[in-house]
């Protein structure tokens, strides 16, 4: 199955005092699309007009700060899904380029479970 259809991309949030510019191109490094058929299915279901994603990373600044990374999903102006998690040990503690494994991380769960959902009766 083939969606021809694309995702507006939103990212925000810091990352230690890095530019945006920088942050930015990691999180376009990371983020996954919807891969196997049950994916593909539920992401067509919503995916006309384009769907709205919105990256948000927080590291503070300083070595070893806790941060954290969501993704939240919307369709036609309505949320539709959303993941969060923490930032790996390894992303703490590098430049932006080190979260683009969490960001692949979240995205994977994300297009999971909004597959699962639409398979029961979701969004």
């Amino acid at each position: 199955m083939t969606v021809q259809q694309g995702i507006r991309l939103h990212v925000d949030g810091m990352y230690g005092g890095y530019p945006h510019s920088v942050l930015r191109a990691a999180v376009l490094q990371g983020v996954a699309c919807p891969s196997d058929a049950a994916e593909l299915h539920a992401f067509s279901l919503i995916a006309d007009p384009s769907p709205h994603l919105r990256v948000s990373v927080t590291r503070p600044m300083g070595q070893g700060q806790q941060g954290s990374i969501s993704a939240r999903l919307f369709s036609r102006g309505h949320f539709v899904i959303g993941e969060r998690m923490s930032l790996s040990p390894l992303a703490r503690s590098q430049s932006p380029f080190s979260v683009t494994s969490d960001i692949n991380l979240m995205m994977a769960r994300l297009w999971s479970d909004l597959a699962e959902r639409i398979s029961h009766g979701g969004p």
